[in-house]
């Protein structure tokens, strides 16, 4: 499509790739920091945390690949621990504070910390005068930490709730520094300015108050705008990370999360986080599979510091599930997917390895500003959220034309009109401004491909195949993500390229052709690339049925371990325990003949969930999703009496079901308790028993 740009310059140097010069060729995975890591929500209810309990989260937290916790304070759990709950601020609060702290470093874990309880900024000390208009409280507030909601169009207001903690976290302050302080989503819902004024500039003066207390006492700042009626490219931009999220099952919306990632591209700032995997599914029921199709969405949208939706802090004698949040994936030691949960991390790690390290490659900026929409509502601001954007963004040219772009491959940001006045513009080879009658038109009308000056992708909506683009030292790379139902090669014009696997942390060098089976991702590095069409697994020279005769036994996991039992073929082992939730391991001998092929593969067929695999005493690794094909080291196999072990584990769905039939007594939280994703009580009783253990067929070919 041929378009008229409005504003165009070269790309500015502060947006030069960071680290060590690079050649494809050459590449490896980078060396791993803090940052890189996944990091987590840990919400402490009523702040009952003692020594031992954060003692074996950190430690949990360090052994399974975690950078770091952000501290939620929340309302408190019940069943006699209210005896242990701290008030906000308090001295016994500042006390369990720094033991957490001390703990966290020790295990090499950062930590950041909510500026408030619950969400959204307030507290006790926000009187009447200063709250916002609809005097809202704070939401899920632990004690010392309920109030009026603060009026976010009021920077006196802002100031009284910084004063709050300054005392304890500014200069000369006794509490332990969080590495950040942050704000959650915006909803402060209903509120609109006390005084006439431009909304926008009001937003924007509340919370620098905010930002720059936090600069002036050597604190990051996270924030969340979405929900904001101002624009939220300038209030994400605000901070030194703002912060996206995705929420439910039908509002991951790879374009509205893009708003954070522009706001740090166009300022030239390297961190955009997200609050991730909230309501994949239902509580223990979210598949690994699942978690890594949704934190691609956001790692699409630009997102390189994810922050998993979350670890509900539990002490040690809690009943089982321990405690947990009303509307999280229970990311915590409880859950059985977290014995394997350093796979994930992994893979997490590797891709946010780059994305940290790589600046990315994007020439085209495209104007976004509320005020049309605005000025369509009745009350001249209108609500504006993650979830609703088919309101208030594609009916608007804006919307339309960004989806249309997006789906034709290109790689883009948003960019507020108060960007261009201060020159942040000035990265872009391209701006376009849709509000500009014949620029939109032009671009809507036209049947061509191409805007003068931006580089197309390759990877388009029509392939299935999404992606990114990054450069460094003059290299290109591609973070390409397979959202289709089918696999699809990739090969180059330009001959070989290197690949990277960031699943396995495989890299290839000299590679000709590239499969992406559906939801694979890989690291493409070079250009020129050209997508094929459906492509069809590889062949085989020969393929050998492993026997189904297996020895089934438990690992670990409750309400209790099965007894091992003999198997005459693979069946999921709900049908022999319906409850059992953890990891039972497949065990078995099996022959091949003569042996010497070099490019061996084991296939497990299908697994719920996640396996480990061992063959001769060899680990081969661990895979979370399909194809569940393991590599086989050249030598390792035997003409006879292979020996394979297959630890296989499941979600936790069957055990919470056992709890509610049985009528467990873990729901006692205060506030919301425990809902489902519908918000209605939660009652698991009446599930029907999710699949579980290796139903294969397992092969060697």
């Amino acid at each position: 499509m041929k378009v008229r740009i409005l504003a165009a310059a070269a790309v500015a140097a502060g947006a030069a790739a960071f680290g060590q010069s690079v050649r494809a060729a050459d590449f490896s995975w980078p060396e791993t920091t803090q940052t890189m890591r996944p990091w987590v929500y840990n919400w402490w209810m009523g702040n009952a945390i003692d020594e031992a309990g954060m003692k074996y989260q950190c430690e949990q937290m360090r052994e399974k690949g975690f950078g770091g916790f952000h501290v939620v304070p929340i309302y408190g759990a019940k069943k006699g621990y209210e005896k242990k709950w701290r008030r906000l601020l308090s001295p016994e609060w500042v006390d369990a504070w720094n033991m957490a702290v001390a703990l966290a470093k020790e295990n090499g874990l950062g930590v950041d910390l909510s500026m408030g309880s619950g969400w959204c900024f307030g507290g006790p000390w926000i009187d009447a005068a200063h709250a916002s208009t609809r005097k809202f409280k704070v939401k899920r507030a632990c004690v010392g930490g309920a109030g009026y909601m603060l009026d976010p169009f009021d920077p006196e207001a802002m100031k009284i709730h910084v004063a709050a903690f300054d005392g304890l976290f500014g200069k000369g302050g006794k509490a332990a520094r969080p590495r950040a302080f942050y704000h959650d989503s915006y909803e402060y819902y209903g509120a609109r300015p006390k005084r006439k004024g431009d909304i926008d500039e009001m937003q924007l003066s509340c919370f620098r108050v905010w930002t720059d207390w936090c600069r002036e006492n050597g604190y990051l700042t996270r924030n969340e705008a979405h929900g904001a009626p101002s624009n939220w490219l300038d209030f994400y931009a605000l901070a030194d990370i703002p912060e996206t999220e995705m929420f439910g099952k039908g509002s991951r919306d790879i374009l509205i999360s893009k708003f954070a990632s522009s706001a740090a591209h166009a300022k030239g700032t390297t961190l955009v986080s997200a609050e991730s995997c909230t309501w994949i599914d239902e509580h223990f029921c979210e598949r690994p599979a699942d978690i890594k199709a949704y934190l691609d969405g956001l790692f699409l949208s630009g997102v390189n510091h994810v922050f998993y939706h979350g670890l509900c802090y539990s002490p040690l004698d809690a009943v089982w599930p321990g405690w947990c949040f009303y509307a999280t994936l229970e990311m915590n030691p409880r859950n059985p997917i977290w014995r394997e949960v350093a796979a994930l991390n992994a893979y997490v790690t590797r891709c946010q390895s780059v994305f940290q390290t790589w600046t990315p490659d994007t020439d085209l900026a495209i104007v976004w500003n509320p005020a049309p929409y605005r000025a369509k509502c009745r009350d001249g601001m209108g609500s504006m959220s993650v979830s609703d954007g088919n309101k208030w963004f594609y009916p608007e040219r804006v919307g339309r034309l960004s989806k249309r772009l997006f789906e034709a491959g290109y790689s883009f940001d948003f960019i507020s009109k108060r960007m261009l006045a201060a020159g942040l513009g000035k990265r872009y080879t391209a701006v376009v401004d849709p509000e500009a009658v014949d620029v939109f038109d032009a671009a809507m009308k036209s049947r061509g491909e191409s805007i003068k000056g931006v580089k197309r992708m390759p990877f388009d909506s029509s392939t299935g195949l999404v992606a990114t683009r990054w450069r460094k030292d003059g290299e290109t790379a591609y973070f390409v993500v397979n959202t289709g139902a089918v696999a699809r090669a990739v090969s180059s014009r330009n001959g070989f390229f290197t690949e990277a696997d960031p699943l396995t942390g495989k890299v290839e060098h000299k590679k000709a052709v590239s499969v992406l089976e559906p939801k694979q991702s890989l690291f493409l590095f070079g250009d020129g690339f050209e997508v094929g069409e459906r492509c069809s697994k590889s062949s085989f020279g020969s393929v050998v049925k492993v026997p189904e005769t297996w020895c089934l036994s438990p690992v670990c996991g409750g309400p209790a371990l099965p007894k091992a039992r003999s198997l005459d073929a693979l069946v999921g082992w709900e049908t022999l325990d319906e409850f059992f939730s953890g990891t039972m391991m497949y065990s078995t001998t099996f022959d091949v003949g003569p042996t010497g092929v070099a490019n061996t593969v084991l296939s497990l067929g299908e697994v719920r969930e996640i396996a480990r695999v061992r063959l001769n005493g060899r680990d081969l690794g661990v895979r979370f999703m399909p194809p569940y094909e393991f590599p086989i080291p050249a030598g390792l196999l035997r003409p006879k009496g292979n020996a394979i072990e297959v630890e296989v584990t499941n979600l936790g769905a069957n055990r919470l079901r056992w709890n509610d039939v049985n009528k467990v007594d873990w729901k006692y939280f205060c506030d919301i308790n425990i809902v489902g994703s519908n918000y209605k009580p939660f009652d698991a009783s009446k599930w029907k028993p999710l699949k579980s253990g290796l139903l294969g067929p397992v092969e060697v070919r």
